[in-house]
Order: C-alpha cells, then sequence, then structure tokens
C-alpha cells in the first residue's frame, strides 16, 4: 500500500513551485480588486472580505502564483455554481482567469507526462512508477514467518514425499 504520509495530492513533482503570471492575467485581477474595494469598503473595513480577495491581493504583490494556489482557483471555478457577476467570481480573475488556470496547469501535466514517455522512448524502464522501497526485514519475529502452503494445509503431503524419497534411495 502506499505510503499516504508523503502523498500531497495533485501532482507532486509539481508542488512548492512558482509560476510568473502575464500582464493580462495581473490586470484581471487588479481591476477586478479595484472595483471591489470601491464597492466593499464596509466589509473590507470589518475584515469579512468576499472569498479570493485576498488570495489576488497576494498574487497582485508577487506577480507570482504558487502551483497549490492554481490548484485552489481550478477548484473554486469547477466547483462555482452562481453568478459570474458575483464578487468571489471576479476576484479570482472570472472566466479570462479560469481559461488561464486551466490551460497552464494542463501545460504542466504534459510536460511532465511527455517528459517521462520520452524517457521511456529511449530505452528507460517505465518512468510513471515509482521506485519501491526495499522493506525492511530485520523486525520479523519467528511466529510471523510464513510456512510454504503445503506444509500449512496438508502435513500428510510432507511425509508422502518423505516416504517416496525412502523408496526410492533403496531401488
Amino acid at each position: 500500500m502506499a505510503n499516504r504520509k508523503k502523498n500531497k495530492g495533485g501532482n507532486s513533482k509539481l508542488h512548492g513551485k512558482y509560476y510568473n503570471c502575464p500582464d493580462y492575467v495581473l490586470n484581471a485581477i487588479g481591476n477586478a480588486v479595484k472595483t471591489y474595494e470601491t464597492l466593499k469598503k464596509e466589509e473590507i473595513a470589518n475584515d469579512k472580505p468576499v472569498e479570493g480577495y485576498k488570495r489576488a491581493k497576494g498574487i497582485l504583490e508577487n506577480k507570482k502564483i504558487e502551483y497549490k494556489q492554481l490548484k485552489r482557483i481550478k477548484n473554486f471555478f469547477d466547483n462555482f455554481k452562481g453568478n459570474q457577476n458575483e464578487p468571489s467570481f471576479v476576484l479570482n480573475g472570472g472566466v479570462e482567469i479560469k481559461n488561464w488556470v486551466n490551460d497552464e496547469l494542463r501545460k504542466m501535466r504534459d510536460y511532465l507526462k511527455n517528459t517521462k514517455t520520452n524517457k521511456m522512448n529511449a530505452g528507460m524502464m517505465n518512468q510513471f512508477i515509482d521506485p519501491h522501497e526495499k522493506k525492511d526485514f530485520t523486525n520479523v519475529r519467528p511466529s510471523q514467518e510464513h510456512s510454504k502452503t503445503v506444509d500449512k494445509y496438508n502435513p500428510s503431503v510432507n511425509e508422502s514425499v518423505k516416504r517416496i524419497n525412502e523408496l526410492i534411495s533403496k531401488i
């Protein structure tokens, strides 16, 4: 069974990586933030901003976006069931950003897949399977050792084999 402690979900090779946001993405998010801030000053002052506001501000400050943020934005758009004019939808970038996020994630996954496929085509072993860790047998008690199926379920077979061997050796 897989070791779940190491499983981060998504594509583990992409975790922790940052990607530059194109200007049109920054412009769309910047316009959405400005519009939201002028219309909803009370919500911001009361520390109850709409979902996506803090993320949008962070993206504008850094001009970069982390892989896990891309995944969160994709998840938001995939599960959004409201009107496209709602502040949360607009602050997450709207349809333009939704398409950019989906395209970027697809390109990232395709790049890794193509790299592994090319290595396999060059003669390397299956790159889609992670190498297994070697099992540690130093901690096995004698009571846990497995016996042969023949010994376990039919002890008389062993006796019969011994008897046959004795008869053969006498001939």
